[in-house]
């Protein structure tokens, strides 16, 4: 008799579905967690108080386990080891009835379906929805004229933008910016346009400031691009990156 799994909790952020025209369409990418390796389930196993001497033990039955069923399986049997289930299939055209299989033109592939048990404790899960993707952000804003770090601007200067998703792309219609923006009101202070950027990478901005900002008055950066921050795919409309850091002009 299998143990019950027990079922789990997704989290996940919202984005928008470029696959579709509508703006109101988005799917749900899933957090991503840590990657386990067979040695470190072992390892859980065990802390969960299973009955066997050395986590090498577990290790080998485990593998024994699963080697057999695969090769019980690849000889043409269903093999159902309760929380998966697996076959093989034979994918490619035969063009005779008596056409001899041949690599690459005919493949074996494995096919791996979830057991009732997992499939029970996955309809089980909760899933909670944590808004819009941080698929771009600006971490952290370099004055490269004091050598300071999320602390000033320079007027004239030259500022550094590092983060993820923050590559300046735009279109005909909706070009793409970098503004400079009052603190306090978010009014717009200084705008610098696509071209004029020093260096643009999905990582890193880099930009000279234009002349003209009041000194000691409180600063924060935007951008305005159609970069998805994970597709090469452009956003349908704009998205702006506001940045929280309060750069203070020096």
């Amino acid at each position: 008799m299998a143990k019950k799994v027990k079922p789990g909790k997704l989290r996940g952020n919202t984005t928008p579905n470029l696959l579709t025209e509508d703006p109101n369409d988005f799917i749900l990418q899933l957090i991503g967690g840590m990657k386990y390796d067979l040695s470190d389930i072992i390892q859980l196993v065990l802390l969960d108080g299973a009955t066997v001497k050395t986590a090498q033990d577990l290790e080998e039955s485990f593998r024994m386990v699963m080697e057999k069923g695969i090769e019980m399986s690849l000889m043409g049997n269903n093999v159902s080891l309760e929380y998966i289930q697996m076959r093989a299939s034979v994918s490619g055209v035969f063009n005779s009835s008596t056409e001899t299989f041949t690599r690459p033109k005919h493949e074996v592939n494995p096919v791996l379906t979830a057991g009732q048990a997992y499939l029970d404790a996955a309809h089980n899960t909760l899933v909670e929805n944590m808004g819009p993707a941080q698929n771009n952000i600006i971490s952290e804003v370099v004055n490269r004229t004091t050598k300071s770090v999320n602390k000033d601007i320079s007027s004239g200067g030259v500022l550094e933008l590092h983060g993820k998703g923050l590559k300046v792309t735009g279109s005909e219609m909706y070009p793409a910016h970098v503004y400079i923006c009052d603190a306090a009101t978010g009014t717009i202070a200084k705008n610098i346009i696509e071209e004029d950027l020093l260096a643009n990478l999905p990582t890193q901005v880099m930009f000279q400031v234009p002349a003209g900002l009041e000194t000691g008055k409180k600063y924060i950066v935007k951008i305005s691009t159609q970069t998805t921050g994970t597709s090469t795919k452009l956003l349908k409309t704009p998205r702006l990156i506001v940045s929280d850091i309060v750069l203070t002009c020096v």
